[in-house]
């Protein structure tokens, strides 16, 4: 149905220019070409807003979004520089931490090494002994002084400074005592933010 109606629409326009004048044919050329002419200046006047319209925004500065999103990456930029110098230096005291941690282990190796709890085992023992001599001073004298008449003033007098040599030993031993019983510990520090 469709090609009877291209077939019909064929024959008229045969008929028609069969019927047309050269006058009627120049006119309707001329006719044709006033669309032609029509629509070029249509398209020719888009153009020219087209153009006009990318000059004008061209013209007209950069974006304020562009400006923006530009300033945050400049920024974003600094804080991912200042995050690497960070972790450069994090890593480097990581690794200082590290020498050093092998440094004090080699440390408490030597001190245990050089056995420094014998000596205060063996000082704490010279420290009991001279309790024992004085002691055994301090009771002689008495003994003399009961033997001998009109000694015993000179029995108390000695018997505070004795005393008090006794005593000062006394707290040298206990202050070794401490040292001996507490040996020497390393503390771990860890990191809570791990």
């Amino acid at each position: 149905m469709a090609d009877k109606g291209k077939d019909k629409n064929r024959e008229d326009d045969q008929e028609s220019a069969q019927a047309l004048t050269p006058e009627d044919r120049i006119n309707k050329l001329e006719k044709d070409r006033l669309i032609s002419r029509i629509f070029m200046g249509v398209l020719l006047f888009a153009v020219i807003g087209l153009t006009s319209t990318l000059i004008y925004n061209s013209t007209q500065g950069p974006d304020p979004l562009t400006s923006e999103n530009s300033r945050r990456l400049e920024s974003i930029q600094q804080e991912m520089t200042q995050l690497k110098t960070a972790l450069e230096a994090t890593q480097t005291y990581n690794d200082n931490a590290q020498r050093l941690e092998g440094k004090l282990d080699r440390i408490i190796a030597t001190i245990e090494l050089n056995n420094f709890t014998a000596l205060r085992k063996l000082m704490v023992g010279q420290e009991a002994s001279y309790q024992q001599f004085i002691t055994a001073l301090q009771q002689g004298m008495y003994d003399i002084s009961r033997m001998v008449k009109g000694s015993r003033t000179w029995y108390e007098v000695y018997k505070e400074d004795l005393n008090l040599v006794i005593r000062d030993s006394k707290e040298r031993e206990q202050q070794l005592n401490k040292g001996v019983t507490a040996p020497l510990k390393r503390e771990i520090v860890t990191d809570a933010k791990q």
